[in-house]
């Protein structure tokens, strides 16, 4: 059950290191679509997961989880489910445990470093409502949730914005610049990013990176320090 917070913790390294590597191309016997599919997977599970100890005594970052629940919280089918779960764990995002009637999924580390991803303000009765305006048809659905989860992993805590120019999102993320603005335009009309603001430097000349306002920015921060610029 996703536990509606204001956001949820995220690993930094390990998602970066895995957004280049889901391509929108089969994978033996899983189509195209898992690696979108999988990416929402992920999202779901990172707002079920909590920190446990195990029987060795380690502690580590668990997300029990159904697969009803899975197919209600992303909108999709219980076979694309099963093969966005087995692209997310080829990825090495979640490593599987437990019976077929009992699976829990650990999120791999590290831990230490992290950011916040906005979980409130895109959740509602238990389904993370952008997610059931994607298709999982169009590479572009998969270029959009890459760039979601970059702009997520890349932001300063200090601001309620992600400052990002086409060619550092291409190289981090793989998604060819020609691409980008139409994965903008999916973020947008599906609710996942809510503003986007473009600046020209009056002291460069030239025109800014792009300042990202993921929804739900506003609840990244304590209620009496929420930037002025939160959109």
């Amino acid at each position: 059950m996703i536990r509606a917070m204001p956001w949820h913790r995220a690993p930094s390294e390990p998602v970066r290191d895995a957004l280049p590597l889901l391509l929108w191309a089969p994978d033996g016997e899983l189509a195209a679509a898992t690696s979108a599919a999988a990416l929402m997977l992920y999202v779901a599970l990172l707002f079920q997961a909590r920190t446990e100890t195990q029987e060795d005594g380690t502690t580590a970052v668990i997300a029990h989880a159904t697969y009803d629940e899975l197919e209600v919280a992303t909108g999709r089918p219980r076979a694309m489910v099963a093969d966005g779960l087995k692209r997310l764990q080829r990825t090495g995002l979640v490593t599987p445990q437990g019976s077929a009637q009992r699976r829990s999924y650990v999120l791999t580390g590290p831990h230490e470093k992290w950011f916040k991803l906005p979980c409130r303000a895109i959740v509602k009765d238990g389904v993370i409502q952008p997610f059931t305006t994607f298709s999982l048809r169009s590479k572009h659905e998969l270029h959009a949730l890459k760039l979601y989860l970059y702009l997520a992993a890349v932001r300063s805590n200090a601001v309620a914005y992600t400052m990002a120019a086409y060619e550092t999102i291409h190289a981090r993320t793989g998604i060819p610049e020609r691409d980008i603005r139409r994965a903008i335009s999916l973020l947008i009309s599906s609710g996942l990013l809510i503003n986007i603001d473009r600046e020209f430097s009056r002291t460069l000349k030239v025109n800014e990176a792009n300042k990202y306002y993921l929804t739900g920015n506003g609840d990244l921060f304590p209620r009496e320090t929420v930037p002025a610029a939160a959109a």
